[in-house]
């Protein structure tokens, strides 16, 4: 029982910690996937609007921080505890799951903070 309660205090100010870290910053590239129909417009693609519809509400509960397009891709930069939290968010997503698009989902060191605006 000694042993036990030990253990327990030597783990538990380690998961205390761990629930109270701050969040990290984490950007996610979508290409499109097998899925993806090129005969169709963005809008008409099986999976999309859900897609937008997540989106939206990532936006709103403010994990989304921004989002851009690049050439093929898009991007969004995301707030969450850890890589694997961060993983769950996006790939519970409809358009994931059903294969429209891929997703990557990499740990994000800003070296240089800023603020992105679009130009006017």
């Amino acid at each position: 029982m000694k042993n036990l309660i030990v253990i327990l205090c030597l783990c538990l100010p380690g998961l205390t910690y761990s629930q109270n870290q701050p969040d990290s910053l984490y950007i996610v590239t979508y290409t499109t996937g097998p899925a993806w129909d090129v005969n169709k417009q963005p809008n008409e693609q099986q999976w999309f609007k859900e897609h937008s519809a997540n989106l939206s509400t990532l936006r709103k509960e403010g994990i989304i921080k921004a989002g851009a397009r690049y050439a093929d891709k898009g991007i969004i930069v995301v707030t969450a505890k850890t890589l694997n939290s961060a993983k769950q968010i996006i790939f519970a997503d409809a358009a994931i799951v059903n294969k429209l698009f891929v997703a990557d989902v990499q740990k994000l060191n800003v070296f240089y903070e800023g603020c992105l605006e679009r130009p006017k």
